[in-house]
């Protein structure tokens, strides 16, 4: 049954399916699932007896604004009618490689009256990817446990242990559809929202990160904020680490990842650790301040009088780039 406040929020919400959608949940998320099923119970993120746990609505003007999911929360959330689909990604940001949540959307125009019965939800269910991992991993844990009480079962014949089967809660579906209902449980708070400048955050991203959610590259550096987050340079300056390259010069192909063997590192400084900032920056302290770095003209190539900023010696003889500079500062050399 659910609480004299959640129905009281029911009863001021304009979608009268809604208080059948949260009826649904309560009965199938919480107690109508496989005992024998291999995947973890509806109530995925909390151990023993399910408990009781608030809920919360967030309507789609917040959506379209930003708003968080707090954890350990009953979360129901509708995406505005007139907005365009949404990836999972976006929608609730790329921290579902890290953090557990799982949810549940309801079809569009289902029959309300024959929800209660049925087996399943008539809709379809989203996992993050940890949530996913985590699965995986349970049922490994208990399948290598069931094997290994059979006398004389080789260590490949444990280790050869096949993906998970898809139990009554399982990963169906990547992009939100405008003016879904949908439910969510989540382990951690959980950014949300619509993403009107299609930079990969959503507007609630854009509000922690202090980024402008209509221009897609904040800072003007040539990477979208989206990428610089998945990247963790920052989306608000243009040379994260200071080095005088600006982050898109150090992620060179602009696929928001950092490659050691073709790129150097936008979030440190020296990323060959040689002495020697990887393009060209002031260095010393007020009495004595030099101007050095490896890319002296700052454009991301090993050009003829430069040293490599991804190799500790250019030369690979043995002898670092940064103590051949000073060698040859020490021998009066103008172009070091």
């Amino acid at each position: 049954m659910l609480s004299r406040t959640f129905s009281a929020h029911i009863l001021g919400w304009t979608t009268l399916t809604l208080g059948v959608f949260c009826a649904v949940i309560v009965t199938y998320a919480f107690t109508g699932y496989d005992a024998g099923d291999t995947t973890l119970p509806g109530y995925v993120l909390r151990s023993g007896a399910p408990k009781q746990v608030p809920w919360r609505i967030i309507t789609a003007p917040e959506i379209m604004t930003g708003a968080t999911i707090p954890a350990d929360t009953n979360v129901i959330f509708e995406l505005p009618k007139d907005s365009p689909p949404i990836l999972r990604k976006t929608l609730l940001s790329i921290m579902g490689e890290e953090i557990r949540y799982w949810g549940y959307c309801l079809p569009e125009n289902y029959d309300k009256t024959d929800a209660m019965k049925v087996s399943k939800l008539p809709g379809k269910m989203f996992l993050s990817e940890a949530e996913r991992k985590a699965r995986q991993l349970k049922y490994e844990q208990e399948e290598r446990k069931r094997l290994s009480l059979r006398p004389g079962l080789s260590e490949d014949a444990l280790n050869g242990l096949k993906k998970a089967p898809q139990g009554t809660i399982y990963h169906q579906f990547e992009t939100f559809d405008p003016g879904s209902t949908c439910y969510i449980m989540t382990e951690k708070p959980l950014p949300i929202g619509t993403d009107p400048d299609d930079d990969g955050l959503n507007n609630q991203q854009e509000k922690d990160h202090r980024t402008d959610s209509y221009a897609p590259d904040t800072d003007g550096d040539g990477l979208i904020d989206g990428c610089e987050v998945q990247l963790r340079s920052s989306p608000v300056k243009r040379d994260t680490d200071g080095d005088g390259l600006i982050d898109s010069i150090e992620d060179a192909n602009s696929d928001c990842h950092y490659f050691a063997e073709t790129e150097t590192d936008p979030l440190a400084w020296d990323t060959d650790r040689d002495g020697l900032p990887d393009g060209l920056m002031k260095m010393g302290n007020a009495r004595n301040t030099v101007i050095k770095g490896e890319d002296k003209n700052l454009n991301g190539t090993v050009d003829e009088g430069e040293s490599d900023p991804r190799m500790w010696s250019t030369s690979m003889d043995g002898i670092s780039d940064g103590q051949k500079y000073y060698q040859c500062i020490l021998e009066g050399g103008t172009d070091c």
